[in-house]
């Protein structure tokens, strides 16, 4: 998948640990027990059932197997999720997105009548929660809510395909909600110098998105060589959304069809 192959860029990103001499900090940028990796493989194996289905040819077998896969990766992040949706401070939608990532645990066994109404439901809850991110304008809340967009969506997806419902119009309001996503939680950089009075003269590129969600580059260039950097502007902005649902939403738009 696409998805896996950028997560090499990603994963460089992650590696901006830089120490100041002085009082400034290492950066802030990774946090190796997020739920992002197992997310991003959700929403890859989401859309890889999507495509075999509008193929067609596909037995009840193997789409149970490709469900599996989808309900695999969401296991993996679950407690990171819902930790995020615990968060969210509208009543109905922290609910309803809960106890969607809980019971899609169970979507193989539903009979044919309660994943229709559950596909419906869940179709429902998604839209509410893009919907939602209008009314926010701190970061954190943004943040939280869109762990729910990015993690329902392809939950009612994979709902209706097994439904037999329609899922192009769900996908073109996905793709909304995840670009509407990315550019609320685009991040803030400036270039500065941490040390002013240093020599020789270390300059800084700094990126944040919200609170400890942060990375920091540095470079110095002396005697006709670079000591440290030079700075690579889009990898330290990487760094400071890796573990945001920002990251997710960027590779979900890469390859949601």
């Amino acid at each position: 998948m696409k998805a896996r192959l950028l997560r090499g860029f990603a994963a460089a990103a992650l590696t901006l640990t830089l120490v100041l001499s002085g009082a400034a900090q290492p950066a802030h940028a990774t946090d190796p027990d997020g739920p992002n990796d197992s997310l991003i493989d959700m929403v890859d194996f989401a859309l890889s059932l999507l495509s075999r289905v509008g193929d067609g040819g596909v037995s009840p077998a193997e789409l149970a197997a490709m469900t599996q896969d989808v309900i695999n990766a969401l296991n993996e992040a679950e407690s990171a999720v819902i930790a995020h949706l615990d968060a969210i401070a509208v009543a109905d939608i922290r609910d309803d997105a809960t106890a969607a990532v809980i019971e899609f645990d169970d979507i193989n066994n539903f009979a044919e009548e309660t994943l229709e109404d559950w596909a419906q439901e869940v179709t429902h809850d998604a839209i509410r929660a893009s919907t939602y991110l209008d009314a926010l304008s701190g970061k954190g809340a943004i943040d939280d809510v869109g762990y729910a967009v990015v993690t329902l969506y392809p939950i009612a997806l994979v709902a209706r395909a097994r439904a037999g419902f329609g899922t192009a119009n769900l996908r073109t309001n996905y793709r909304a909600a995840l670009q509407k996503l990315i550019d609320k939680l685009a991040p803030s950089c400036h270039y500065h110098h941490p040390e002013p009075n240093a020599v020789p003269l270390i300059r800084a590129y700094t990126c944040t998105v919200y609170g400890n969600h942060t990375a920091t580059q540095l470079e110095q260039y002396w005697l006709g060589e670079w000591q440290l950097g030079p700075i690579d502007p889009a990898a330290v902005e990487a760094a400071s959304y890796a573990n945001t649902s920002r990251r997710v939403a960027i590779e979900a738009l890469r390859n949601l069809p």
